[in-house]
């Protein structure tokens, strides 16, 4: 038994999902609300029996593993090693330099943890810190709290001598990011003195790192950020995640913002699903983090050109992505910590007043250079070809070609073709190479994923997918398969729809063994199945399995002439009679058919 094997059968599926969503039984399943989408009749599944869970509303499902990495936006060696600690199983490590890199990261993560605990308490004891964040920022006690702020002495060694009377070594304390290496490599001193403390957490609500905001008025940096260590990723650490997870699920919406104490301040004043980039401009990794949780990103930087060009950047980057961006404008302010002292509802119209990307920059485009000059027309379209390229939605796509072409006062013909000249060469007019855009570090095939969440289905595998539904939660109708042909199935399914007809008499559990890699994909359709058609007679059931064949075996017959009409172009236009008598046979054959 592997890992990840041992690590679900250890646990209770229903009993994991519970603690995030109220369930009560019903038959044998469990049933609550989506915890992914607003609604009032129940239509989260969870069975059991199958070890899998499904939520109707969404379209997802899984198994425990792929449960937490939804709700914890986790990638699945993240979910998996949270899951194990739980269950108690200690994970195989692939190689021996691995398992001590693992326990050397266990370590620094103990290191950062008290140290957060050390700036917490400290805060408690210096009044002009207190002061700073309760009477200049106006924050709750429940705030300070939920977020750990803190404050590091105004001391070289204060932090270093308490870690290494509770047993840390010097290096580690290094290797963290909270010490720095003395002259000639003699000793040590804390990296944080006399600041307020922003300790950063990761996806599972470690302290990776900290942030750290001078109080005064020295000539010094205003803010200063724990250095790339073996725990901390500047590339991939998020601001205010951990506490954000719930109210950006529950508002369907992520708001990114470009300060830590924007993120705070928004939060005490009761928006919660904000967060920040942690110092760095945001990457592909970090908006990856963002979509687990929501299809539905704004971004509201500072409104000076420094915020424009970071905004227009995150466009950019967001552009490869299946997300809806917005962009939040700040009028009369600053940043958002700056707007708040006008109200709360300043906040919120600003929000409800978001504009989609692709409009905010057809507006900035209008702003910056213009449309009714030749050169200022140049340079609109320069600016705003490499969105119109990133529109992969035809309509979209349609909607500002339309859009740029009134602007400029000219046809949407010339637009088009003047994008299209550019596709090969195109490059951002706004953004700098960035060498964070890499192919995902953990780009593994991900075990807890059912196929059809990674693309949408074609209309035959919608069909497909029903039929299997019908066939594995009511075995008996395995029979309509007979007139299916099975090498015309899509690649999706073929190969489950070959095991359940060789031998229509397996049990399910044989049925997931001879598909290892399809086996929560399967279980899912069989759950869908029990679920959708639990009314129906079992004669109703056989005549919607017969029904999708017949309309499979329909797509099958369109899909077979329009190949046919192509090869007999082809042969009429290459003169070859013979071929094109045989062709018009079988074209005929299947219009007899019809």
């Amino acid at each position: 038994m592997n890992d990840v094997d041992e690590v679900k059968s250890r646990l209770d599926i229903v009993d994991v999902i519970s603690g995030y969503v109220p369930l009560k039984q019903t038959g044998k399943s469990f049933k609550g609300l989506s915890p992914f989408k607003t609604e009032k009749t129940p239509s989260f599944i969870v069975s059991p029996d199958k070890n899998i869970w499904h939520d109707f509303s969404s379209g997802k499902g899984g198994d425990v593993i792929s449960f937490v990495m939804e709700m914890e936006a986790l990638s699945f060696p993240e979910a998996l090693e949270m899951l194990a600690k739980r269950a108690g199983v200690k994970l195989t490590p692939r190689s021996g330099s691995n398992q001590t890199n693992a326990s050397h990261k266990t370590k620094l993560y103990d290191a950062c943890q008290s140290a957060m605990a050390y700036f917490h308490l400290s805060l408690s004891k210096n009044e002009k810190a207190k002061e700073y964040f309760i009477k200049t920022r106006g924050l709750s006690s429940a705030t300070i709290k939920n977020y750990k702020l803190g404050y590091s002495p105004d001391s070289w060694e204060s932090l270093t001598n308490y870690l290494t009377k509770k047993g840390f070594k010097v290096e580690d304390l290094i290797a963290a990011g909270l010490c720095v290496e003395g002259k000639q490599g003699k000793g040590a001193y804390d990296l944080f003195r006399a600041r307020v403390m922003f300790p950063v957490f990761d996806a599972q609500a470690r302290v990776v790192g900290f942030s750290a905001r001078i109080l005064g008025n020295e000539k010094t940096a205003k803010y200063i950020n724990t250095p790339q260590t073996p725990i901390y990723n500047k590339s991939e650490a998020i601001y205010g995640l951990a506490q954000a997870k719930e109210a950006i699920r529950q508002a369907d919406l992520a708001v990114v913002v470009e300060g830590n104490m924007d993120v705070v301040a928004l939060s005490n004043a009761g928006f919660g699903n904000v967060v920040a980039s942690s110092g760095t401009a945001l990457t592909q990794l970090q908006l990856k983090q963002l979509a687990r949780l929501t299809g539905n990103i704004a971004f509201c930087f500072d409104s000076d050109e420094a915020g424009i060009a970071a905004t227009l950047r995150a466009i950019d980057i967001a552009a490869t992505m299946d997300v809806k961006i917005d962009i939040i404008s700040l009028k009369g302010a600053k940043d958002p910590d700056e707007l708040l002292k006008k109200g709360k509802s300043e906040w919120q119209k600003a929000v409800e007043g978001a504009k989609y990307a692709p409009d905010y920059l057809v507006e900035i485009a209008k702003s910056r250079y213009g449309t009714t000059t030749a050169p200022g027309k140049k340079q609109f379209i320069k600016f705003i070809t490499p969105m119109l390229l990133s529109l992969h939605d035809d309509i979209e796509n349609q909607h500002y070609t339309k859009v740029v072409a009134q602007l400029l006062d000219t046809t949407e013909d010339s637009i088009s073709k003047l994008v299209l000249a550019k596709t090969q060469t195109a490059t951002s007019a706004y953004s700098q190479p960035n060498p964070e855009l890499q192919p995902d570090s953990d780009s593994q095939a991900d075990p807890s994923k059912s196929p059809s969440e990674k693309r949408k289905l074609t209309r035959q595998e919608k069909l497909e997918q029903i039929l299997l539904e019908l066939c594995l939660a009511f075995p008996e109708n395995i029979s309509s398969l007979d007139d299916l042909d099975l090498d015309q199935s899509s690649e999706l399914h073929r190969r489950i729809f070959k095991v359940i007809k060789k031998s229509p008499k397996a049990k399910f559990a044989t049925i997931l063994k001879a598909l290892p890699k399809e086996e929560n994909y399967v279980k899912i359709l069989s759950l869908r199945g029990e679920q959708n058609y639990a009314d129906l007679t079992a004669h109703d059931i056989r005549l919607e399995a017969f029904t999708q064949v017949a309309r499979i075996q329909e797509i099958n017959r369109q899909n077979a002439k329009h190949q046919l009409a192509r090869q007999l172009s082809e042969a009429e236009a290459s003169g070859d009679t013979k071929k094109t008598k045989q062709l018009l046979r079988d074209y005929q054959a299947l219009l007899n058919e019809d």
